[in-house]
């Protein structure tokens, strides 16, 4: 199976002029063979839709399986901190449209639009929440 083809959008790209060389590996590995048309959330937990939106945690299946594995054994694999692993990171992600597959010659590929860590995603999603919200 050849990977899905892609393109990085600039964001994207200052965004992973920021990764260590080996996260940039993995990320770009989950790029190449992991990332989902139609993510469903329901049956893998590490992607998902957000309105127009596709993303997936930077793990593959295979590095997911070895993850519960271990979680399961009381180990932790966490041992660089934060930022230090690819799972740590979201790809955000969608699909080509009609004027960049003009530019290819398959009929399919994905836009990688951001690649954004845990602490990125919490404090945007925070930052949209009403204080009041969390006054309570």
């Amino acid at each position: 199976m050849s990977p899905i083809p892609f393109q990085f959008s600039a964001a994207a790209m200052t965004d992973a002029e920021q990764l260590t060389k080996d996260v940039l590996e993995d990320i770009l590995t989950v790029i190449e063979t992991g990332l989902s048309r139609a993510p469903d959330n329901s049956v893998d937990p590490d992607e998902g839709r957000a309105q127009h939106l596709l993303w997936r945690r930077g793990l593959t299946k295979k590095k997911r399986t070895e993850l519960d594995a271990a979680e399961a054994r009381h180990e932790d694999l966490d041992t660089k901190g934060p930022g230090r692993h690819a799972w740590q990171y979201f790809i955000v992600y969608r699909p080509l449209n009609r004027r960049e597959l003009n530019l290819r010659t398959q009929g399919h590929g994905n836009m990688i639009l951001r690649i954004m860590g845990e602490h990125e995603i919490v404090t945007r999603y925070l930052l949209a929440r009403d204080d009041d919200e969390f006054a309570h």
